[in-house]
């Protein structure tokens, strides 16, 4: 038990309701914006995610509340799902899974995966990541960064104005970008048109920042070879989305992020920012809510 914190736990917006008045800290993923009225003594939030994006309908009433999230907490794990991507992708792997369910043996080839290029678009955390994890598969990393600085283990950063120059040179591309305003379909049909034919896309950001009617398009006629998804504009993906009954795409129900253990993480970071906000110290992943992350 953290010293001086008397903890009140529920999921219900009555309960919310009900106790919101007397909170100084709240530990959530979301909430009814309503109850920021009453929440008059709130000095802090602690999202349960990384993104932000669930509060910026309220910024306006967020200015002299501190919010933090969990960046990095999903690193290892996202990286984790990445590069299995790259590497069912590679291998065509669907291929296989087909002909297995129709007894069919169809042996192909393939080239090495080493020496091919992978493109990260938002070298934060979580890309940093990826690019450790990348290099033990002989992968070359490049990226798109808000601030082009780079970082180790990245051979050649670009600024967002060189987010086609990127595209065209990769082999496969990773979306790692927050969901802002800034980043809604910042990856539409002339991005995919500057993709490699034979490249392939992976998004496990958020849904909003890929156009999937121009996905649909670019992977019917053929603009890139295939991709991963595991977040869309709409969750659960409808029955109707045309992506479902794509060979070329492997569909995954927003779980790159998720993990046995995620409830643990997240306290550690709560506790230690709890530890810090008693003493006055500076409180880890701090939101700006202007930037959107």
């Amino acid at each position: 038990m953290l010293p001086g914190l008397d903890i009140v736990a529920g999921n219900e917006e009555d309960f919310l309701d009900q106790n919101i008045i007397d909170a100084e800290i709240l530990i959530t993923l979301q909430f009814p914006f309503n109850i920021l009225k009453k929440a008059t003594k709130l000095k802090w939030i602690q999202l349960t995610s990384a993104g932000v994006e669930q509060l910026l309908g309220a910024r306006a009433n967020l200015r002299n509340i501190l919010v933090t999230n969990t960046k990095g907490i999903h690193a290892d794990v996202m990286a984790d799902y990445t590069l299995g991507a790259i590497v069912m992708l590679h291998w065509n792997f669907t291929h296989f899974f087909l002909n297995k369910l129709n007894r069919r043996w169809d042996s192909r080839l393939t080239y090495p995966l080493a020496g091919k290029t992978l493109g990260i678009i938002g070298v934060g955390t979580i890309g940093q990541e990826i690019t450790r994890r990348a290099q033990g598969f002989g992968l070359n990393v490049i990226g798109v960064k808000r601030n082009p600085i780079l970082t180790e283990g990245i051979r050649q950063i670009f600024g967002p104005e060189g987010l086609h120059e990127m595209l065209s040179l990769c082999d496969f591309v990773v979306i790692v970008v927050p969901a802002t305003s800034k980043t809604y379909h910042m990856i539409g049909e002339s991005e995919l048109q500057s993709m490699k034919k034979t490249g392939f896309l992976i998004n496990i950001s958020r849904g909003s920042v890929l156009d999937e009617s121009a996905l649909a398009k670019a992977l019917q006629q053929g603009w890139i070879a295939g991709a991963v998804l595991d977040v869309f504009e709409k969750e659960p993906l409808p029955q109707e989305s045309s992506l479902w009954a794509m060979d070329n795409v492997i569909i995954t129900p927003h779980i790159s992020g998720d993990f046995i253990g995620y409830v643990e993480r997240v306290a550690k970071v709560f506790n230690e920012n709890y530890i810090r906000w008693k003493h006055g110290g500076v409180l880890l992943n701090l939101v700006d809510i202007d930037r959107e992350y």
